[in-house]
Order: C-alpha cells, then sequence, then structure tokens
C-alpha cells in the first residue's frame, strides 16, 4: 500500500467544498483510507493506493486532474508518494496493508 499527500494552496473555506463536491462524484466504499486536512493556507490531501504503480495512474491520469478542474480545484502544489509501513483505522488494520 502507498499513501500519498497532496497539498493544494488556497483559502480552506473555498477548497473544502470544492473537495466535498468532487468526493461525492467518486464510490468512496473502494477508498482503503483519505484524509483531508485544513491548513491555513489551503488543504491538505492524505490518500492511499494498493500500490505504487495504482498511485502513478492516478496522479498522472485524466480523470482526477479533469474532476479537480470540473470542480474548482487547483493543481497541488506538492505532491508526494511514500510506501506505507502500517495502518490502524478505525481501531483496525486494513487488509490491504503488507507488512
Amino acid at each position: 500500500m502507498h499513501a500519498s499527500i497532496w497539498k493544494f494552496t488556497g483559502d480552506p473555506d473555498d477548497l473544502t467544498p470544492r473537495y466535498d463536491a468532487l468526493l461525492a462524484e467518486v464510490p468512496t466504499s473502494e477508498f482503503i483510507a483519505q484524509l483531508c486536512l485544513r491548513a491555513p493556507d489551503g488543504i491538505v490531501m492524505v490518500d492511499t493506493c494498493p500500490s505504487r504503480e495504482a498511485f502513478e495512474a492516478f496522479a498522472t491520469g485524466d480523470w482526477f486532474r479533469d474532476a479537480r478542474r470540473r470542480h474548482g480545484l487547483p493543481d497541488p502544489t506538492e505532491v508526494r508518494d511514500y510506501p506505507v509501513h502500517d495502518a490502524i483505522i478505525a481501531g483496525e488494520r486494513p487488509e490491504a496493508v503488507v507488512r
């Protein structure tokens, strides 16, 4: 599993409803874990993918870019991806975590 950290710069009061609208068109039941954090200068999205290849397809593919643009989210100012060592969500480890 991989986790990526995406920084979107702007007014968090403007960006969070745009993030919410984007998420409304996504089948979130397939998500392993995702967080949207409010920062003083924008939002930070923490997203998980089952593999580095899945992250790369998501990060460079047309779907997420087009969805961001459709909802007025700017291009991220920073994107970083890391392999996940461990994850505990709601007290449990997702099956996707390989140790």
